[in-house]
């Protein structure tokens, strides 16, 4: 077309570049082979070690040429272009579509410096990907919450948990809420450097906003307690969390895990809080199974009471020693 003079409409550039980008993808997908030549026929699966990238190079080419013209594809495609570029690890071209993207100040930046910093970090090049996380808050970005885990996963993970602490600081100032993936990595990097403490906290910290940590994770606070010597702690945190299982037993509607993390509680001597009762409650009389909520309640009540007598008898009777 640009031979002849004629200038290709963007729904074909679209059109083009989205059909190579996929037709790259599958060029790398595992294919059935059926094998014949034996007794019983059979199925194996082949992955297609010949890649070249040989589709995505053509796409690349046809984004340049109409970018010499004056056009680009729409959002979505050069979306699509730069995450296929940086799947392929080839993120230095990937970086130059984004110079584009942000030359002509696209709707899609934000997704662009999204995608390139998490393949950044992918391939362990955390201190590149800092520097477009801060050219993104320089450019007025907010950048998203798996950005800032891509981040601090990477720099947990290189033991650079200072840096990861104060990236945490910021995505709070910022008001990105974080997750569970947020705080396991934080948790672990702290873990990894023998910091009770901090692992300790953030833990309890996420727990309390309603998140059930990895067994691994879990382990290796605790682990750190015991090594310590913070017996009581270690027992605080295996309340809590059985606290927090047992509500999301409840919410599940698996009354008998739910059932059994109650009366496993009650035999080490665990009483969970009021409103973690009260969920209790509310799922088993929702699925009339009362009776049996009823039971465990009266044997929390009875233990309940005898713990309130011996303190009291011990406080009415104290012993002195000789």
């Amino acid at each position: 077309m640009g031979r002849v003079g004629l200038v290709p409409t963007r729904s074909a550039i679209n059109l083009l570049i989205g059909e190579l980008c996929v037709l790259s993808w599958k060029e790398e997908q595992i294919e059935k082979v059926r094998v014949h030549n034996f007794r019983r026929p059979f199925t194996i699966l082949v992955p297609n070690v010949n890649s070249n990238c040989g589709a995505l190079q053509p796409a690349t080419r046809v984004f340049w040429g109409i970018h010499s013209l004056g056009l680009l594809p729409s959002a979505f495609i050069i979306n699509r272009l730069i995450s296929e570029l940086c799947r392929l690890r080839n993120i230095e071209e990937a970086v130059e579509i984004l110079k584009v993207v942000e030359d002509r100040k696209l709707t899609c930046l934000d997704e662009s410096y999204t995608i390139v910093i998490r393949a950044l970090c992918e391939v362990r090049k955390v201190d590149e990907a800092c520097q477009y996380f801060g050219r993104m808050v320089s450019l007025g970005l907010k950048p998203k919450l798996v950005v800032y885990n891509s981040i601090i996963c990477s720099l947990c993970k290189l033991g650079s948990v200072e840096e990861a602490e104060r990236l945490f600081e910021i995505m709070n100032k910022r008001r990105c809420a974080p997750d569970n993936v947020t705080y396991t990595a934080l948790i672990h990097g702290y873990g990894g450097i023998r910091n009770w403490e901090a692992a300790y906290g953030l833990l309890m910290e996420m727990l309390g906003l309603g998140w059930c940590p990895h067994f691994h994770t879990y382990n290796l606070v605790d682990s750190l307690l015991i090594e310590q010597g913070k017996v009581d702690l270690s027992r605080k945190l295996e309340g809590k969390l059985d606290a927090q299982l047992l509500q999301k037993y409840c919410k599940a509607g698996r009354l008998e895990s739910a059932y059994e993390k109650l009366s496993s509680m009650l035999e080490k001597g665990f009483y969970p809080p009021i409103y973690t009762w009260n969920v209790f409650e509310r799922a088993f009389q929702k699925a009339g199974k009362w009776k049996i909520a009823r039971e465990l309640l009266e044997r929390m009540d009875r233990d309940t009471s005898e713990v309130t007598a011996e303190a009291e008898e011990v406080t009415l009777n104290p012993t002195h020693d000789s």
